[in-house]
């Protein structure tokens, strides 16, 4: 059982917490490698990574499957940004929950 809270517990200590931020219309410049949240239309947000960028088209990946996107169709681009704030009071929050759990484990 300890191993298994320690292996929990470091987990939770390496985990980064991520917010997607609103881009702008007009800066549409998208980056290789990176993950954003698009919206095509008055469909839902979708997360995808971007394959390859074009003039006017994205190649995308959204789980196994790849799409290529007009960008005229795209109405709503967020990128995805690390969030200091939430990294930090996830790990609190992590750290004081396994301390929590390792003292009412030790008591029975």
């Amino acid at each position: 059982m300890g191993k298994k809270l320690t292996f929990i517990s470091i987990l939770l200590f390496l985990s980064g917490c991520y917010t997607y931020k609103s881009i702008p219309s007009y800066e549409n410049d998208f980056v290789v490698g990176e993950k954003y949240e698009i919206r095509i239309g008055d469909r839902p947000m979708q997360r995808v990574f971007v394959n390859s960028v074009t003039d006017s088209t994205l190649v995308v990946r959204r789980g196994r499957t790849e799409l290529v996107v007009q960008k005229d169709m795209i109405t709503e681009v967020k990128y995805r940004k690390v969030s200091t704030g939430n990294t930090v009071f996830g790990v609190v929050v992590g750290g004081l929950l396994a301390l929590v759990l390792v003292g009412t484990l030790s008591w029975l």
